[in-house]
């Protein structure tokens, strides 16, 4: 055997190996891009429905963080609007009892009328138990400073004027007035009366 014989059955054996190493090769390439794919489907698959499990789980906590909002929200207002009818109650009892002190304080007349010290007598205490139920503790100082305030002219015959009256009670609508939400400063009498 020549060399040039030994070169081309090298060659032979060589392309023949080399040929089907190729085609092994590709079919190998080929095979393994497909099982890629499937597991990637797979994973795939596998993450999208782990998402949307968690997307119905967060779409339900968030509906049910709407209803709790809407339920505590509408409470609130349920609780703003039993609270200013109840200061609008005390309001009336206050300015019943005004208008007679002023009456006295101002001469118009002698003494508080008996009916209306009578029902003084009785809402004064009404008003005290619906400011607690609803109300802070700074309206209710405020209520019972006024309150302190007027028993002595109803009851010990002590003198004040008018002035002194209304601060009184305009410091308790004050005090109101915040804890209603309502801050856009303070409420002051400014009339000559």
């Amino acid at each position: 055997m020549s060399i040039e014989e030994i070169f081309k059955i090298t060659a032979a054996i060589i392309a023949s190996l080399g040929g089907s190493a190729l085609l092994l090769g590709a079919f190998s390439h080929w095979l393994g891009s497909i099982w890629a794919k499937r597991m990637l489907q797979n994973e795939r698959a596998k993450h999208e429905e782990s998402l949307q499990k968690l997307k119905a789980k967060n779409e339900a906590v968030l509906e049910d963080l709407k209803a709790q909002i809407d339920t505590f929200k509408q409470k609130e207002l349920n609780r703003h609007f039993d609270k200013l009818a109840i200061y609008k109650d005390v309001v009336h009892i206050v300015s019943e009892i005004l208008r007679e002190l002023e009456a006295v304080a101002t001469s118009k007349q002698e003494s508080i009328s008996a009916e209306v010290e009578h029902s003084f007598a009785l809402n004064r205490n009404k008003a005290y138990g619906y400011i607690s139920l609803v109300s802070c503790q700074d309206v209710l100082d405020r209520y019972n400073d006024m309150i302190d305030f007027f028993i002595p002219l109803l009851y010990e015959g002590k003198k004040a004027t008018w002035v002194e009256m209304r601060e009184k009670s305009d410091l308790m609508l004050n005090a109101m007035r915040i804890d209603l939400g309502i801050n856009e400063g303070e409420v002051v009498y400014r009339g000559g009366r």
